[in-house]
């Protein structure tokens, strides 16, 4: 490593001092630079050739992702950057929805090879090669890949737990009717904010539509989630979109149900309305495969439902003070 890093630090001093200096000659190992390269999924193996075989390959970069590199010698042995003249190898380039290979194959040419590129858009790469004289971008695009697709789930019955006879206040409201004598009766519907709310847990994960839709893109798939039957969990038709942390589901309930509550002539009543809900956690697994590529994703939470299925209004006394 420091063979390497005074060969940089000597590569930037004779940079500055040929800048000044005009009779020095430079082979001139890609006339005119380079065009920029488009390289796809049906067509992702590109070749660059070069006119000599006096540059290195000092690194890649992307505009959108920062890449993690793994270099190695054309043996299979672990290195490191730059590639010095004459120096072979291949450097495996990762993100995580960013995957290609740059292969110095030879003195003259470099091969790069698209494995995947996740962006719901064009992502722009720089190759930079160079030697002390003089040093060249080459500009490659990456088009977009296949997307991964969701091949089963699998939830852990043996942690699955409910919760029943919970209470959840959805409203509540003050009557006065200290004044009058005559009851007052008023219409409450205690289903009329209900809805099955859905969340998964996964603390690893950034739950961001955006970043689903690279890896599945648009729309995001739907799952289904267990229903309840006589307190078991079953799988039936109910779906919910997976890559959005909390989501409403409509109930079967009636939101048009309404209870007339009545207050007696001299009271005063605060009403509150509550949804009786049934609760409950599985772990899940689900499994994800790409087919163009081969490649395989996991992911693993925790579900959680809340479900109204019934309501309480109470009518609480109201301190006098």
């Amino acid at each position: 490593m420091m063979i390497k890093t005074l060969k940089l630090f000597l590569l930037t001093t004779l940079i500055f001092i040929t800048g000044c200096n005009g009779d020095v000659f430079v082979d001139d190992f890609l006339p005119g630079g380079h065009e920029e390269i488009t390289i796809s999924e049906n067509d992702n193996i590109k070749e660059i050739n070069f006119k000599s075989d006096n540059w290195n390959l000092y690194n890649v970069v992307c505009e959108k992702d920062y890449l993690f590199a793994n270099a190695y010698t054309l043996d299979g042995e672990l290195t490191h950057l730059p590639f010095d003249e004459k120096e072979l190898g291949t450097v495996h380039y990762t993100s995580d929805y960013i995957d290609f290979y740059v292969e110095k194959v030879s003195g003259n040419k470099l091969k790069v090879t698209l494995n995947e590129n996740l962006h719901n858009e064009n992502a722009e790469l720089l190759i930079i090669v160079g030697n002390e004289y003089k040093q060249e971008y080459i500009k490659m695009v990456l088009a977009p890949t296949s997307k991964y697709q969701i091949d089963s789930v699998v939830y852990d019955w043996g942690k699955f737990e409910i919760y029943e006879g919970n209470l959840k206040e959805m409203e509540n409201l003050i009557v006065y009717n200290k004044f009058s004598s005559s009851p007052v009766t008023i219409k409450v519907y205690p289903f009329r904010k209900s809805t099955h709310e859905i969340s998964f847990y996964d603390p690893t994960l950034t739950w961001d539509k955006e970043v689903f839709s690279r890896l599945f893109g648009i729309p995001l798939p739907e799952i289904i989630i267990p229903d309840i039957v006589d307190s078991k969990p079953v799988l039936n038709e109910t779906k919910v979109t997976f890559g959005i942390r909390n989501q409403q589901l409509k109930t079967d309930l009636d939101k048009e149900l309404f209870v007339d509550v009545t207050i007696d002539g001299f009271d005063n009543r605060k009403i509150s309305v509550f949804n009786l809900v049934r609760i409950y956690t599985v772990p899940y697994s689900i499994y994800l495969s790409n087919a163009k590529t081969g490649k395989h994703r996991i992911f693993k939470g925790v579900l959680h439902s809340e479900e109204p299925i019934d309501y309480l209004i109470l009518k609480q006394v109201l301190d006098e003070n």
